[in-house]
């Protein structure tokens, strides 16, 4: 298949991807790489990287990124903690994949907030997969934005470590939803709609 590049850098991301990481970890179906490529796509439009602040994120679009994590807080409220990346991330990430309940001491949230392809979060996520793939992603989570890393953690992560056992899926479509409920732990309109898109950047050959 092919992809409709918009920069060289994006293209290698996804080369790298389909050519190496993918074919290593026995994913040779062509729409389940796609699948997982568009999860990628829409995580971190394929350059490996730590999340992004929300600074100039409004109030309502922060609750509906994150919900019931922020329902307790006035919107001036959240403007005011979303000025402080560390304050942010430690609250909403607190509680959340083995971080720390009381995110405002341990640091925890804003440590391992979402990093890689494919946005990994959580000490939990990143003992589990650093352990996978053989490195200490706790003690250096700054790793999983290394791209080798990124891709064997994402293909990972999307397969636990199987290599058979998927769907036969019949569209990019479908491949794009099922990676992209494994990705958010279950099944949000908005994160298959993105993947979605970035499925059809993909040409079947």
């Amino acid at each position: 298949f092919f992809f409709q590049a918009e920069d060289g850098i994006r293209d290698i991301g996804v080369t790298g991807v389909q050519t190496c990481a993918l074919p290593i970890f026995g994913i040779t179906d062509p729409m389940a790489q796609i699948g997982i490529l568009s999860v990628i796509g829409k995580e971190s439009n394929y350059i490996p990287k730590s999340e992004t602040s929300y600074s100039n994120t409004s109030p309502s679009r922060i609750r509906h990124l994150f919900g019931n994590r922020v329902s307790h807080l006035s919107d001036s409220e959240i403007n005011q903690l979303k000025q402080d990346d560390k304050k942010f991330y430690n609250l909403i990430y607190s509680n959340t994949v083995g971080n720390g309940k009381n995110g405002t001491d341990d640091n925890d949230g804003y440590k391992y907030r979402g990093r890689g392809f494919n946005q990994l979060t959580g000490i939990g996520n990143y003992r589990k997969y650093g352990g996978l793939v053989g490195k200490d992603l706790v003690s250096n989570p700054n790793e999983v934005n290394n791209p080798r890393t990124a891709a064997q953690v994402a293909i990972m992560f999307f397969t636990k470590g199987k290599k058979s056992g998927f769907p036969q899926f019949k569209t990019k479509k479908e491949a794009a939803e099922y990676f992209a409920d494994i990705n958010a732990g279950g099944g949000v309109s908005s994160h298959r709609e993105n993947a979605v898109k970035y499925s059809n950047k993909f040409d079947i050959a």
